[in-house]
């Protein structure tokens, strides 16, 4: 597969008592990261507790790269996040679901 080929990154996200769910296209686990914070600001309004001063923590955590995926052991394409925000935790759940 070509490095540039994008593939799907499903989200699986819990942050204050609730489940959430999103799908990017990336070429990479490191560059999927940055394309989840673009989806997650535009579907704000669907994810309970999030405020814009919650968005600007995550933002600023992920472009200042304070936190990276860690890939599950003995799970292929499977990866782990946590970001700690004043508002709540964020415990995330990365599956490359596919090639595209």
């Amino acid at each position: 597969m070509n490095e540039l080929e994008s593939h799907i990154f499903t989200y699986v996200v819990e942050f204050r008592g609730g489940t959430y769910c999103t799908q990017v296209k990336s070429e990479n686990i490191e560059n999927s990261v940055f394309k989840w914070l673009e989806k997650i600001k535009e579907e704000k309004k669907e994810i309970h507790y999030l405020g814009s001063k919650t968005l600007q923590e995550l933002e600023f955590q992920i472009l200042n790269q304070e936190v990276f995926p860690t890939k599950v052991e003995k799970l292929n394409n499977v990866w782990f996040l946590n970001f700690n925000c004043k508002s709540g935790s964020f415990l995330i759940n990365i599956i490359k679901t596919s090639a595209i």
